[in-house]
C-alpha cells in the first residue's frame, strides 16, 4: 500500500502526464491537417516540450527514489522537439514538417514515448 506521499506524488505524475496527452492530441489533430493559429501551435509545442522535460524529470526521481538505475530513453525526442520549436520561432518554415520530423526521426519516436507514459499512468492508479 502506498503512503501518503507516494500517493501524492504518483497523482501529481498522473495529473502532468494527462496534460501532456492532451498537448499531444492537440498536436497530432494539427498534424493531420486540421487547421490552427501558427502561434497557437507554436505555443502548445512548447508546452508539449516543456512538459514531456518534467515527466522526465519526475520519472527518474521517482526510480532514484525507489533505488532503481534509471535512464530516459527519449532524449533525442527532446533534442528534436527543442530543434523544432526553435525553427518555427525563427523562420516561416512548414511548422508541420518541422514537427512530424521531430516526432517522428527520434528514437523512440513521440508516439512510442507517449505509449509508454500511458502505460506508467495506468501503473499510478
Amino acid at each position: 500500500m502506498q503512503n501518503g506521499k507516494d500517493a501524492q506524488a504518483n497523482a501529481i505524475l498522473r495529473d502532468e502526464i494527462d496534460a501532456l496527452q492532451k498537448n499531444y492530441s492537440t498536436i497530432k489533430e494539427y498534424l493531420s491537417g486540421k487547421e490552427c493559429d501558427p502561434i497557437e501551435v507554436a505555443a502548445t509545442l512548447q508546452v508539449f516540450k516543456e512538459n514531456l522535460n518534467r515527466v522526465s524529470s519526475h520519472i527518474l526521481t521517482m526510480y532514484v527514489l525507489k533505488g532503481i538505475k534509471a535512464k530516459i530513453t527519449w532524449d533525442s525526442l527532446l533534442a528534436n522537439l527543442y530543434n523544432a520549436s526553435a525553427t518555427i520561432q525563427k523562420s516561416r518554415l512548414d511548422q508541420r514538417s518541422a514537427i512530424e520530423l521531430a516526432f517522428n526521426m527520434s528514437e523512440p519516436n513521440a508516439q512510442e514515448v507517449m505509449t509508454y507514459l500511458a502505460k506508467l499512468k495506468e501503473s499510478l492508479q
